[in-house]
């Protein structure tokens, strides 16, 4: 019988990622969404999305280089039937839910829910336009346009993937850069800066390497002095990537993500634990549902916030809400993994050609 992959540590920085975006979007001045400016402060992990991209872009190049290893060949069918069964059941799920939440509310709905349908809101997010609980959807739109053609540049260019991963990261930054120097904060430049396609590739590169035992980069990230540097620049992001030039900012929070994954690798992950690794399975849940109950919770809330702005009767309800929408973020993430989510997952593994976990087996090295 075949070994699943097990990638330790992966689970942990998942949960910190998915609790990041719930607790960043709860304090969000979203108008409708998001309760307005915290009453207190928790330097929380910033850039947890771009995490997320650095995770899947390693994950994913991770095994379809154990396939090519394996088969020496991609599976361009089983490839997107198993992105197709862990995305869209959910995805699509909550929209419809979040469609007739916000025609509840608002009456109506308008055109962006055409972008939400196919997977292009990283699109009406540079444009400014969306749908209050489907705001987030952007960041799956990101990574299904990026698997639309990453499969098949790993397929042709299994001797040179690395050379052409590093290539097209750098040519993807550099046109950003060129944009934003040149053309300044326009439509052009909006779209490439949340399209995060070179931070994915940079999660693609260590994985490339990581796979490849490539000497001088596991011994770069399992030193010591660097594993400390990573998890303190990780958790305490909050605090400093303020202070990077914001064109580069998401790629240096990449950076730091890419080397806290090879901590966890190449060292004793400090988030391997069964709280982390169960937060870290659900976590797509997590992502994927709180808006919703943010958006109905502080919806009803409203009048009762604004009437009493500023008094210990709002700072009640805040945090009333907050108590709420995240305990039954967690629930309903949980229900949904174990109930609707799962049967896919189990289709999903039909498709595999290389098994992999999220389970807490420890990988064979």
């Amino acid at each position: 019988m075949q070994d699943k992959l097990y990638l330790p540590g992966l689970n942990g920085i998942r949960a910190i990622a998915a609790l990041s975006v719930l607790f960043g979007h709860m304090w969000a001045p979203f108008g409708d969404w998001g309760i307005g400016k915290s009453p207190f402060s928790i330097p929380w992990p910033d850039g947890p999305v771009t995490t997320f991209f650095v995770i899947s872009g390693f994950l994913i190049t991770y095994l379809l280089m154990n396939e090519t290893g394996k088969t020496n060949d991609v599976s361009i069918g089983k490839f997107y039937m198993r992105r197709i069964l862990r995305i869209w059941p959910l995805y699509y799920g909550y929209m419809v839910l979040a469609l007739i939440a916000v025609t509840a509310f608002k009456g109506e709905i308008n055109s962006a829910a055409w972008f939400y349908t196919f997977f292009s809101g990283n699109i009406s997010h540079a444009l400014g336009i969306g749908i209050i609980p489907l705001y987030h959807f952007w960041s799956l739109g990101v990574e299904e346009q990026y698997y639309m053609w990453y499969p098949w540049m790993v397929k042709y260019n299994k001797k040179h993937i690395l050379y052409a991963v590093c290539g097209l990261c750098a040519l993807w930054l550099i046109v950003k850069l060129g944009l934003y120097v040149f053309i300044g904060k326009g439509i052009a430049y909006r779209i490439f800066a949340v399209t995060q396609f070179d931070c994915m590739m940079l999660g693609a590169a260590g994985a490339i390497m990581y796979y490849r035992r490539t000497e001088w980069f596991r011994r770069l990230c399992g030193n010591q002095l660097v594993v400390i540097a990573a998890w303190i620049l990780f958790f305490t992001s909050g605090l400093w990537v303020k202070y990077i030039p914001s064109p580069v900012a998401n790629e240096v929070i990449a950076l730091v993500s890419l080397f806290v994954i090879m901590a966890g690798l190449l060292s004793k992950p400090i988030l391997e634990n069964k709280i982390m690794n169960y937060l870290g399975k659900i976590s797509y849940g997590i992502y994927v549902i709180h808006p919703l109950l943010l958006y109905v919770g502080t919806t009803l809330f409203r009048e009762t916030l604004s009437r009493y702005e500023g008094s210990q009767i709002q700072g009640g309800v805040c945090f009333a809400v907050f108590i709420g929408v995240s305990g039954l973020t967690i629930a309903l993430a949980a229900l949904s993994y174990k109930y609707y989510e799962k049967p896919f997952l189990r289709m999903k593994d039909r498709f595999a050609v290389v098994k992999s976990t999220n389970e807490g087996e420890l990988m064979n090295e």
